[in-house]
């Protein structure tokens, strides 16, 4: 394993009457320490051009998912602002203890006074809440107050916005992520 030619042969440039070298300690000359501090810039260098490198990855990467996600957020508002759906108006269940609250209480006392006189017909909010009349949106159910008008704030889906209490109609620039301060009634003598 062992050649015995390199065993006995020195070192190039070196003295056969020196026996030991110091292999672990630098050398002290300006020139050597001149060399590690350009070594150690440079490497410096590089590792800051990396991390720039790394953070304008991450920036554009993350920019995309958020115009991905801005575009989705277009989709459901175009969704909801609709005219008509191109889906098939679903019927709704509504349970017994909400009808209740749909019709008002005076025709009831008219009708029970007056046979001749027949119950009020429910007004478009009424239906709609009721699924009897296709609403804009489907699985969109609107709020109707104690006298069949549309409640001034309508939500759907976590967003809300402001209505005409007497046809429905969305008030332009109401629609906002979760709940929307709709004001006071637009009539006077209206009372909520």
């Amino acid at each position: 394993m062992s050649d015995p030619e390199i065993q006995t042969q020195p070192l190039i440039g070196a003295n056969s009457q020196q026996a030991a070298i110091n292999v672990g300690a630098p050398a002290q000359s300006p020139r050597s320490s001149r060399a590690y501090k350009v070594a150690g810039l440079t490497l410096l260098a590089c590792v800051l051009i990396v991390g720039q490198a790394a953070i304008a990855y991450f920036l554009f990467s993350q920019k995309s998912d958020i115009k991905s996600l801005q575009e989705e957020n277009k989709k459901i508002n175009t969704e909801l602002m609709k005219e008509r759906s191109a889906s098939m108006p679903v019927r709704m269940h509504i349970p017994m203890s909400a009808m209740t609250e749909m019709l008002d209480d005076s025709t009831k006392e008219e009708a029970s006074t007056d046979p001749e006189k027949t119950a009020a017909p429910l007004t478009t909010c009424q239906l709609e809440f009721a699924g009897l009349k296709p609403v804009q949106v489907p699985g969109f159910q609107p709020r109707c107050d104690k006298n069949g008008l549309y409640e001034r704030q309508q939500c759907f889906m976590r967003q809300c916005w402001c209505v005409n209490p007497a046809d429905g109609q969305q008030i332009p620039g109401t629609l906002r992520q979760g709940k929307v301060f709709c004001g006071a009634p637009a009539v006077s003598g209206e009372t909520r």
